[in-house]
Order: C-alpha cells, then structure tokens, then sequence
C-alpha cells in the first residue's frame, strides 16, 4: 500500500445523504453506562480489597491490549509500518481482542476513513464535532452517511490477504469476549485465589473502561490541545500527555 491513499487527507467531501441526525443507538449507551460505573466500582476495590498480584495483572493486561491497537491495528496493518511474521500477527490479533475495539478489520476500515478525511462528515469521530463526540459519542450514534459511504471504497484488499486477520473477524464474537473479560477475570482467581467479584470489576470492567479511553484521548485530546509543529493548518496536535497514556500515540501531528 502506498502511503498516498492512506494518509492524504481530503478537506471537501460532498454529502452522500440527507443532513446528519444524531441516532442514538441505546445499546451502545446502557453498555457504557455500565462500564462507566463498574469502573468506578472497580477503582474503589483498588484500595478496599484487590489483591497486589490483581494490581499488577491489571497493569500487564493493560499494556498488551493496547498494543493490540498500537502495535497491530494502527501501526502493522493500517499503516503498514512494519512486516510481521504469522506467529507475532497471531499474538497481535490476540492481544486486539482484548482490547474490544471491534475486529481489526473494522478498526483499520474506520482509520483509513479518518486519515483520507479528517475532520469532514466521512471521518468516523470528527474533531468538528467537539471533545465529547470524537471521544466517544461517536460511538453511541449511528454513522453519518458519508463515513458509511467512504468506507465501503476504502481499498482493504491487503487485510483480505492476510489470514489472521479474516480469521479474527470471523470468529470475534467468540474470540472478544473470552480474550477481553474471561481470561482477564479468571486468572487472578485461579493463580492467587482474588475473589471472582473483584476480579471482574478490577481486571476486566475498570482496565477495558481505562484502556478505552486511552485509545479515546487519541481522536479528541490530540485533536484539540496540544502544538502543531509539523502543519499547523490540520487540527492534530501533539500532546505528550495522550503520548503517555496512549502507549506514543500522542505524536498525531507528525503522524497525520
């Protein structure tokens, strides 16, 4: 894949439908509504009951679900940054489930989107919008028309090469679940007797609610606060704060 197609941004996008209406998609909300305050929860048993082996099982499974993002959705197969053996595209696609980000295959459709038109109705979580839209109430409407529209020409036939990849997608409403809230909340009780109910809420509840918003801060954060050394007429800044959160993806002004 050349770099052209994937990060040439286009500034003028023609509608592809009528004006955009939000569509609240209240599946998505109750979900995150709970996820919100079981992470809460979650926090308050940090320091009321967690075991210390749960602490640092937390900060472990963390750091290799967000390099499921970082190291394999973003930067091995929408950006092509790097060649990866099947052995590490396996453990990538692995450490991705557990991030419950949707499949790679989505992941890397909707970024490309992002990238080809940033900040224009066809960019899935436009900055336009304001921080609470491109951090996550992107997620709790339906698609404009245009993201929709633009993805479906998006060209993914590397992806569709790559067997991992279709193999993720087409077994993730297995893999998901087990790889994000199963194994996260079963080893702490199984390995060092942590009590189930804490498990859940510390190990899979709070660290997927945390993980998330990490990821998050990269489409609003570093699309709002921050310097633009690079281009300072595109609204990716670079914001050293969301590059710590984020496991180096804060550096987006360089990267767009």
């Amino acid at each position: 894949i050349s770099r052209k197609p994937l990060l040439q941004t286009q500034r003028s996008v023609k509608p592809a439908g009528p004006k955009y209406d939000w569509q609240i998609v209240w599946r998505n909300v109750l979900a995150f509504a709970y996820l919100h305050i079981g992470a809460l929860y979650g926090m308050y048993l940090v320091f009321t009951q967690a075991k210390v082996a749960t602490l640092l099982y937390v900060l472990f499974v963390s750091w290799y679900s967000g390099m499921g993002i970082t190291a394999g959705a973003h930067r091995l197969w929408a950006h092509k940054c790097y060649k990866a053996n099947a052995a590490l595209r396996l453990l990538l696609a692995f450490c991705n489930s557990s991030a419950f980000q949707n499949h790679i295959y989505e992941w890397v459709r909707d970024h490309r989107v992002h990238h080809k038109f940033t900040d224009t109705d066809a960019d899935p979580h436009n900055s336009n919008r304001g921080f609470f839209f491109s951090h996550m109430g992107w997620l709790l409407v339906r698609k404009h028309g245009d993201v929709r529209h633009k993805g479906k020409a998006i060209d993914m036939t590397d992806l569709e090469k790559d067997w991992v990849v279709m193999f993720q997608k087409n077994f993730y409403p297995i893999l998901m679940p087990i790889c994000t809230f199963v194994i996260p909340t079963m080893v702490p009780i199984y390995l060092w007797g942590e009590d189930g109910w804490t498990s859940w809420y510390i190990a899979a509840v709070m660290r997927y609610t945390l993980v998330l918003h990490g990821t998050w801060l990269v489409n609003s954060a570093a699309h709002l606060w921050g310097t633009r050394p690079y281009d300072k007429f595109i609204s990716p800044v670079e914001n050293v704060y969301v590059g710590v959160l984020a496991f180096g993806e804060g550096w987006h002004n360089y990267h767009h």
